[in-house]
């Protein structure tokens, strides 16, 4: 079997290892089939791990390989090589920690709460949300204030931003004065500052006035309710 074969290989080298240079056949099996990490990464989202943990990958006897994390027991990646079984893995717990992140913890299933007691015993949960930007969906009016430009976006949400054309999306440079827009914006979770906009879409809005209100209130339909006495 493939498994035997690799093992054998390497148990041999091992063993004329540790006659020659005193280096035991584990030792260096050891460093060959694992690493140590002290991070995870997909794309742009980083996940630091609260202490280094090892990542370890063995043949399974059919051509792949397998890898896990210590201490995530219920995740391991397989492919047809050591890298593509790590890529697995990593896609595999990036996909549930975003899932698990957002999800009540009685929603989840005991199956899914343990995996989530797993993830978030080894990747740092307080640094992620500490340094992961905020992404959000907002709608804000756009100024030119006294300038032939777009300059400044007041956001519903009350705060303002003063718009840097070396940061925006283009087509916000094309907007009037007065036009409301939607933008796609990430701000950072600290602070709440912009970080960037990463899209924007015109839309057509309007604040409704205290008469618009009122008059909202008064077309709602109204119950019928039977006239009865209530004895205590």
């Amino acid at each position: 079997m493939i498994c035997e074969s690799v093992y054998q290989d390497y148990g041999t080298f091992g063993t004329a290892l540790s006659t020659q240079y005193g280096i035991s056949s584990n030792d260096y099996l050891e460093s060959v089939f694992s690493a140590q990490l002290t991070e995870l990464s997909v794309g742009r989202t980083i996940y630091k791990l609260i202490r280094p943990s090892k990542v370890r990958w063995w043949p399974t006897g059919e051509g792949d390989w397998m890898c896990s994390i210590t201490g995530i027991k219920d995740y391991q990646g397989i492919g047809n090589t050591r890298k593509e079984a790590f890529d697995e893995l990593r896609l595999e717990i990036h996909t549930d920690f975003q899932r698990f992140l957002r999800k009540p913890r009685f929603e989840m299933s005991e199956e899914e709460s343990l995996k989530w007691i797993q993830l978030s015993s080894v990747i740092d949960l307080l640094e992620y949300k500490l340094t992961t930007p905020l992404e959000l969906r907002e709608i804000g009016c756009v100024s030119y204030q006294r300038k032939s430009r777009p300059t400044r976006i007041k956001w519903l949400s009350g705060y303002n931003y003063i718009i840097d054309p070396e940061q925006v999306p283009p087509e916000l440079m094309s907007c009037k004065t007065g036009q409301w827009i939607e933008a796609v914006v990430k701000r950072d979770p600290v602070t709440y500052r912009e970080l960037s906009i990463d899209s924007i879409s015109k839309i057509s809005f309007r604040i409704p006035s205290d008469s618009d209100i009122e008059q909202s209130w008064e077309d709602m339909p109204k119950a019928d309710l039977p006239e009865k006495s209530w004895d205590w």
